[in-house]
């Protein structure tokens, strides 16, 4: 990661995220703003499914890849763009014999908002509360979405530049966006009334901020879609379907997870550290840590100290 006056740059074959939302900083306070870039090879994780306040553009530059948005799926070749809404869940995969290399922008939308005048409150801040919407997907080979993608191209270039004025470039190339997308009615007010799926998906996030919170008590499927308010049944379908994986699937991996950062930071006995992750089968522990890491929790205790 390279962070230079203010604006973060991030190069790396993969992004692991540790938790479903991110507790990462994208930018900083004063310059709420963020370029990635991302390659990764075919039929890989290209981003698990995460989400975060910030809102995000993401265009494909070389090869192809499928997305997903909330309970929507996207199939992205070079040049294309989608745009991901601030709170909702999102990942994506490299498509089998394809490759993949994508840029994104993450930045707050209502740091566009913060002047008080008629631009503001007519066109971002009702965009920034959910009152208005704008395109989530955006296909290459049109004039809008050559349009859009050729304003985040400039934006990443401004993001590695030495000028004083990047940030100044930065944000007026965001609000130029924005009156490109009004020009070409692409923004527009939204329906009232949510629709099923975001309620769906909102559910679901509580139910693993919940996960994410008491993993070291007895979980089962039936007690988390009581607390999703749904049956077992419809539950596990819809979990998989956002998550892509199966709700215990996901609550192991992150025990996992959790155990692996008390082998590095605690002095506990292996058998404590999986009863503390909520592991309480020492063998399923052992067979599931293993299969992660490539070694048994011992040998990944001491390869960490040996650093």
């Amino acid at each position: 990661m390279l962070v230079s006056n203010n604006i973060m740059i991030l190069r790396r074959p993969g992004m692991d995220l540790r938790l479903l939302k991110e507790d990462r900083r994208h930018g900083t306070p004063e310059f709420p703003f963020a370029v990635y870039a991302m390659d990764r090879q075919t039929g890989e994780t290209i981003l698990d499914n995460h989400w975060h306040d910030e809102v995000e553009f993401l265009w494909v530059e070389q090869g192809r890849a499928t997305f997903q948005i909330g309970l929507s799926t996207y199939e992205l070749e070079e040049g294309d763009v989608i745009f991901v809404p601030g709170g909702e869940v999102h990942g994506g995969f490299s498509d089998e014999g394809f490759s993949c290399s994508y840029r994104a922008a993450v930045f707050r939308l209502d740091w566009l908002a913060e002047g008080r005048d008629g631009i503001a409150s007519r066109y971002v801040q009702p965009l920034a509360g959910g009152e208005a919407e704008i395109p989530l997907y955006y296909d290459g080979a049109t004039k809008t979405g050559r349009r859009v993608a050729g304003r985040l191209k400039r934006m990443f270039r401004m993001g590695e530049s030495e000028s004083d004025a990047r940030e100044l470039r930065i944000k007026a190339e965001l609000y130029s966006l924005l009156a490109d997308l009004i020009d070409r009615g692409q923004w527009r007010r939204a329906a009232p009334g949510r629709s099923v799926s975001t309620y769906t998906v909102e559910r679901l996030k509580e139910v693993v901020a919940y996960m994410e919170t008491h993993f070291s008590q007895p979980l089962s499927v039936p007690m988390l879609a009581e607390i999703a308010g749904m049956s077992a049944g419809h539950f596990s379908r819809m979990f998989k379907i956002v998550m892509r994986k199966t709700p215990m699937d996901y609550l192991n991996q992150y025990r996992i997870r959790q155990a692996a950062h008390l082998l590095q930071n605690t002095d506990w006995s292996v058998a404590e550290v999986a009863l503390e992750s909520g592991l309480t089968n020492f063998s399923y522990f052992s067979k599931k840590f293993s299969a992660t890491h490539a070694c048994t929790p011992s040998q990944f205790r001491k390869k960490f100290r040996s650093l």
